[in-house]
């Protein structure tokens, strides 16, 4: 019981001891007003805790930083760049972890389990160095504005630069950006503000009558213009768009201002299909890496203009053939099913989009003796043909249909008829689905 005692009572020794060994400053945090602080703490368990500790800090520094910017932020400014107040202080915090991301720790101390590290970062120095960055984003801002006036009737060139502008002050919206030039934001953001006033752009028509299904090229075309000039702008980015179809954007200008749009094929059978036309802003997108820069860009609105698709379906032309001694009398029947399928029907080869070919061939079958019933076999090809090419898009065979009546004509007669009701409850539609009814 003694030695028991004995080794508890060093036990208790050692772990007040290895407490003594872990440095005063690694129990809180001292408040410093001419620093940004951060005391950090990980588990020396993870194979990278110095790095995984120095983006920790990062973090909690600019959650200091964009804390204090909080209090003196200038929200008219930000409020004319479209952009609320709390966004732009997300996007500071944001930017400032990236930019202190290589401090260097102050102190620091490992214990057996825990690496403890203390970062400091001077604050006159992070606002001295700032404000440098933004004296020269501001000066590289104006250059651009003076470029970008010098190219204001060639859109194509200038907005890049505009854009390029807003991007390299829009970091700097809580500070003075007013200077002997004039407020930099506010020139920016008039000068965008009058983009969607000097662009102009329209379809070539207001509708255009299409045919669905079919493997031809419709293209839709459409010019754009600068205001009031008149003037045609080239490689201008047009985009479309359309809740049935897919376009492939931007399209450029030409250099009479021109687009086209190719759409290979309509698959809808909507009746009106609306497709709207706009500059294609997530072109210029791509061109800005600033948050506050985006979210302005994509608040500046341009027109849509709209051209309606009027979608009709193809038209099919019957040529239909029952091949027996009989005359056949089921053509009248089919157009009945086509119709309930929607299907068109044309009058003339020359006006339809497809010719159905349909061949029914009866054949004279056997007596059955004990039922005194003659037979019939029927054959049946449907070919559904490009009358333009002549090509055969797709078929069905269909043998051994059989038929029976009193009489060798009766059961002829009934194996068109029975032909015709499969047609007309399944062949027609498997023949047709892809090309005509899907």
């Amino acid at each position: 019981m003694k030695y028991c005692y004995l080794a508890l009572v060093f036990l208790l020794l050692g772990a007040c001891s290895s407490n003594q060994s872990v440095p005063e400053w690694t129990n809180s945090i001292v408040h410093d007003p001419l620093y940004f602080s951060a005391l950090i703490k990980v588990p020396t368990t993870l194979p990278d805790y110095r790095e995984r500790a120095q983006e920790l800090a990062a973090n909690e520094i600019a959650m200091q930083i964009s804390t204090t910017i909080d209090t003196q932020i200038k929200l008219t400014q930000t409020e004319i760049m479209g952009i609320s107040g709390s966004e732009y202080i997300a996007q500071i915090r944001s930017s400032s972890s990236a930019q202190i991301k290589n401090l260097t720790p102050t102190m620091s101390y490992k214990s057996k389990n825990i690496y403890y590290v203390l970062y400091r970062v001077n604050k006159a120095e992070y606002y001295a160095q700032r404000e440098r960055q933004r004296d020269i984003a501001v000066a590289t801002a104006h250059d651009l504005l003076v470029q970008y006036d010098t190219n204001i009737h060639k859109p194509a060139v200038a907005i890049p630069l505009l854009l390029l502008a807003l991007d390299t002050i829009s970091e700097y919206a809580d500070m003075d950006l007013a200077g002997t030039k004039g407020n930099i934001v506010s020139d920016i953001y008039s000068r965008l503000h009058k983009l969607p006033l000097s662009i102009s752009y329209a379809w070539q028509n207001d509708s255009q009558k299409v045919k669905a299904k079919l493997k031809k090229n419709i293209v839709l075309e459409g010019n754009v213009f600068e205001l009031p000039s008149q003037n045609p702008l080239i490689n201008m980015p047009m985009s479309a768009n359309s809740e049935y179809l897919d376009f492939t954007n931007p399209i450029f200008s030409d250099k009479e201002g021109k687009f086209s749009f190719t759409l290979p094929c309509i698959d809808s059978f909507e009746a009106i299909q609306p497709i709207g036309l706009s500059i294609c802003k997530q072109y210029y997108m791509d061109m800005i890496t600033n948050p506050t820069a985006r979210k302005v860009w994509q608040n500046l609105i341009f027109d849509t203009v709209w051209l309606s698709l009027e979608v009709s379906r193809p038209s099919v032309f019957l040529d239909y053939a029952y091949l027996s001694a009989f005359q056949g009398g089921y053509r009248e029947s089919l157009i009945g099913y086509l119709a309930n399928l929607n299907v068109d029907l044309a009058q003339k080869l020359a006006d339809a989009d497809f010719l159905l070919q349909i061949r029914v061939e009866a054949r004279e079958g056997n007596y059955i003796n004990n039922l005194k019933q003659y037979t019939a076999n029927t054959n049946i090809r449907l070919s559904l043909i490009d009358p333009q090419s002549g090509a055969t898009l797709n078929y069905i065979d269909h043998s051994g249909l059989k038929s029976a009546a009193k009489s060798r004509e009766t059961a002829e007669r009934n194996a068109e008829s029975d032909a015709a009701k499969l047609m007309g409850e399944s062949l027609l539609y498997r023949l047709l689905y892809k090309h005509v009814i899907e």
